[in-house]
């Protein structure tokens, strides 16, 4: 197997970190990735590269995007 062969079944084993799902990562790829169809504000990325490393998900990445908390399942809990 060559190296990017092997580059290639990596990209497509990807797990996201926040979710556990498998996705395609499609930083190395000829065209642009998925995720650069979700707008992120500074802030979020910030805290997105404090918590994880590796990318995540196309649909965490939205999710989140759209102001869900950082874990999955997460609720702020607020006593009244």
């Amino acid at each position: 197997m060559a190296m990017s062969d092997a580059a290639q079944v990596k990209a497509l084993d990807d797990r996201c970190p926040r979710c556990g799902g498998a996705f395609h990562c499609g930083v190395s790829d000829a065209g642009p990735c998925a995720c650069t169809t979700v707008t992120l504000s500074a802030a979020l990325q910030a805290q997105l590269r404090e918590r994880w490393s590796g990318c995540l998900c196309v649909s965490c990445l939205a999710t989140l995007a759209g102001g869900a908390e950082l874990e999955p399942g997460a609720q702020a809990t607020r006593s009244t």
